[in-house]
């Protein structure tokens, strides 16, 4: 019995014990996150870059400004180096500081306060940096906020600040020094790399930085601009993105070239389809500039290369600016060939005063080699063209010089009424073979048009 009333007792004390406990119990908050510091900015930084006004210059402030701006930019995906960007109302700023691991201390979204007194303000190739002058090798520079004396100049604030990009045109995009827009962080639209086949950057032994081009379609201007990505970024080796959409970067200059920095692939909203829409009026448009590196087999959506005698298929032509088809037997040891480049079903239903237009090239005449433009309304896909009914087409065709490559020229307006109410698939046709007939043939820009 006295066993019992102990053991009573302790059950009874732990349970008022657990009740005492359990009606103390409060629910916490999370801790709230930092605040902006009771520092008052007195400049901006438009006002703040206005003080450098000679490119190259090294000008060192010598009152107490301080600006404040929000972090749109930092070193998480190692795209950017011991630097971030930061921007307020009034135009973005590169802040070179030598530390890494900035992405933990100044995220994206957190507000800085920045004692200018005693920095410098310059400019490397007309982006505008801030951090300190130095004396290096006999000469002024530009060097970083030394790690131990970042606590004196930044000051950081709150977080999870909205970072919302400038929606932009290139066309708006200035290379002058005091540019609104270097330095910030735009979105530019409806843009596609120009090659698909290549990686962000380089994935070689040598980890050079890499300037791939991005594109608009030609309804907005047709223009082209850098996206510049270290070898050192978490997706240097990534295929670049596919489709078509949006792209948010840092917008900087070298000189008066253009150029984009992402932050990281999640800046890269390409989720539209990479074919441009057609302006009005236009019924089919190829003008190459998606292929890959010169020489490779080329290879469109849609489109048939076929090989159909002698197994010789149409190439990328890419060389300077130019992006194109091509289609030779020179060197292939094919006595005779027959090759086919053919578009995908293209409709003219509907259509009023249809046309086809392309220019062609030629280059180092040999024999007598075939090149034509044909159509069909019976073609079915299949790896044997020929046994489809083609209608030769009347183009004009460039001359094939002896030596060396010929201009392109137009192939004019090529009537297509025939067709109307129809389906239609247009090949361009060669033939040819080696050692005697071994001509280069060149394609570019086939388009369909109809009013």
């Amino acid at each position: 019995m006295k066993k019992f009333f102990k053991l009573s007792f302790a059950i009874m004390f732990l349970a008022g014990t657990a009740f005492i406990l359990n009606s103390c119990k409060k629910d916490f908050d999370s801790p709230p996150g930092p605040a902006d510091p009771n520092i008052v900015a007195n400049t901006s930084i438009a006002a703040l870059k206005a003080l450098h006004t000679s490119s190259a210059a090294y000008d060192v402030i010598t009152t107490d400004l301080i600006i404040s701006g929000v972090v749109v930019a930092n070193d998480r995906s190692g795209n950017l180096y011991k630097q971030l960007y930061i921007q307020d109302s009034t135009g973005g700023l590169q802040v070179l500081l030598d530390a890494s691991g900035l992405y933990g201390t100044y995220p994206v979204g957190r507000r800085i306060f920045i004692r200018c007194k005693g920095l410098c303000i310059s400019d490397y190739n007309g982006t505008m940096q801030l951090g300190v002058k130095a004396f290096v090798s006999g000469a002024n520079s530009m060097e970083a906020i030394p790690g131990s004396l970042i606590n004196k100049y930044i000051v950081g604030g709150s977080i999870n600040n909205p970072v919302v990009p400038k929606v932009v045109t290139i066309a708006q995009l200035g290379t002058g020094l005091q540019d609104k827009y270097i330095g910030t962080l735009i979105q530019l639209d409806n843009f596609a790399f120009t090659s698909l086949n290549a990686t962000y950057s380089d994935t070689s032994v040598y980890k050079s930085t890499t300037n791939r081009d991005v594109k608009n379609c030609p309804a907005d201007g047709n223009n082209t601009i850098i996206v510049r990505t270290s070898a050192y970024s978490n997706f240097a080796g990534q295929r670049v993105a596919q489709g078509r959409g949006s792209l948010l970067a840092i917008y900087t200059v070298f000189g008066s070239t253009k150029q984009l920095i992402i932050r990281d692939t999640n800046d890269v909203k390409f989720t539209n389809p990479y074919a441009c829409a057609l302006p009005p009026g236009t019924l089919f448009s190829e003008d190459f500039e998606s292929i890959g590196a010169n020489n490779l087999t080329l290879a469109l959506a849609g489109w048939k290369n076929i090989g159909e005698v002698g197994g010789i298929l149409y190439q990328n032509a890419a060389f300077g600016p130019v992006k194109c088809a091509k289609v030779s037997s020179f060197s292939t040891g094919a006595g005779a060939v027959t090759s086919w480049l053919i578009t995908p079903s293209i409709s003219l239903t509907g259509a009023t005063a249809p046309k086809l237009s392309f220019t062609n090239a030629a280059g180092f005449g040999v024999g007598a080699t075939s090149f034509k433009v044909m159509i069909s309304t019976n073609y079915t896909g299949s790896s044997t063209p020929s046994t489809a009914t083609w209608t030769e087409l009347p183009a004009t065709f460039i001359t094939p010089p002896a030596t060396g490559f010929s201009s392109f020229i137009s192939s004019g307006q090529i009537n297509l009424s025939a067709y109307i109410g129809q389906n239609v698939f247009i090949g361009f046709k060669y033939q040819g073979g080696d050692p005697s007939a071994t001509t280069t043939w060149e394609i570019d820009d086939v388009r369909v048009t109809a009013l």
